[in-house]
């Protein structure tokens, strides 16, 4: 599913009793959509994200000065979803910054998933869904944001660059969890065209070589996701696709 950056909702069947993935790198823009969903679901006009704050049946775990979401908070949203709403419709739980639930966390969530109830929604910020488990991704359904980053992109040509480059974009993107793996999946989907056209040509060899490779990327995002020093896996990833 496809929105553009404050483009309206009517359009699309919105659903209850659903989880949502709200996916954009750009938080203000995840912001803006997400103040223009949850007024489609409570029917309401609220103007600014600050005011959602404040009402009953919407409870926020964010984790905007954090740096993980541990499991202890995500039993306390669990906890606070256990009543009924206050209104006749529904309650809704916003997680900001989701790629920052670890991974115990993301299990505890699961099982608040499976337990919810029928007038109960759950939207994730996040800003790739490869940053979550797969079965909480397979059990949400994702709303693909367009819109402007206003943060500088990584450059994806790092492979192109000489070693001492690379290790110099290591250097400055391996201070952030979520900017060490956003450089993760865009090496990720570097090789993941490629193994597709070795495919399409029936190179059974190099497509092999190329599935380990990704295998290794993988590994090296859940190290990164295990809090492993993240300057160090992204260095021998790196020497790795060098050698």
């Amino acid at each position: 599913m496809l929105i553009g950056h404050c483009s309206q909702y009517n359009t699309y069947m919105i659903e209850s009793t659903m989880t949502y993935l709200l996916i954009n790198k750009n938080k203000e823009v995840l912001k803006d959509n997400l103040l223009l969903l949850v007024n489609k679901f409570l029917n309401q006009k609220y103007p600014n994200i600050q005011d959602i704050y404040s009402v009953p049946d919407i409870h926020i775990l964010d984790g905007a000065s954090k740096n993980s979401i541990g499991i202890e908070e995500v039993k306390e949203l669990q906890k606070e979803m256990v009543f009924k709403p206050f209104g006749d419709g529904v309650q809704i739980a916003v997680i900001f910054e989701s790629e920052k639930l670890t991974p115990q966390a993301q299990n505890s969530f699961l099982k608040t998933l499976e337990e919810s109830s029928d007038n109960s929604i759950y939207i994730l910020c996040v800003d790739n869904e490869k940053n979550l488990l797969q079965t909480i991704i397979s059990r949400a359904k994702p709303i693909y944001i367009k819109g402007e980053f206003k943060t500088e992109l990584i450059n994806t040509d790092i492979l192109e660059k000489d070693l001492l480059e690379q290790f110099q974009t290591i250097e400055r993107v391996s201070k952030s969890k979520s900017e060490s793996i956003d450089l993760i999946n865009s090496i990720e989907d570097i090789y993941k065209k490629k193994l597709e056209i070795e495919i399409k040509n029936g190179n059974i060899d190099s497509s092999l070589n190329l599935k380990r490779t990704l295998e290794e990327i993988a590994q090296s995002r859940k190290k990164i996701d295990s809090n492993c020093n993240k300057k160090l896996v992204l260095e021998a990833l790196i020497i790795s696709l060098n050698a």
